[in-house]
């Protein structure tokens, strides 16, 4: 009983380690997006002659600020990706193998 529960033990520690793994990166990219997104939000309600400026022909620096925002999302969506494939799966690979460890025994 002793070995089960040290083995539930060390599941649970390595899921609070994959879980605060993902929140070291989740929150800066999800405050960066948040960010962008609201302030090109507040800069189109706000700062209409600024949005509306013209940068190159008819594209003004509202549809400049509209593709750097698709932009980012694909980014930080890619980033994401090798981040999740370098450091959170052999976390949840290691926290799933410690679980299935305390169910064994």
């Amino acid at each position: 009983m002793a070995s089960n529960r040290a083995s539930l033990e060390a599941a649970h520690a390595s899921v609070r380690a994959l879980i605060a793994e993902k929140l070291k990166y989740l929150v800066p990219m999800t405050v960066v997006f948040m960010t962008c997104y609201v302030g090109l939000t507040a800069l189109a309600g706000f700062a209409k002659g600024l949005v509306g400026m013209k940068v190159i022909g008819s594209v003004n620096l509202g549809f400049v600020l509209i593709a750097l925002n698709y932009l980012l999302s694909w980014l930080l969506a890619i980033l994401y990706g090798h981040i999740a494939q370098s450091k959170f799966d052999p976390l949840a690979a290691r926290a799933a193998s410690a679980a299935s460890e305390g169910v064994r025994k």
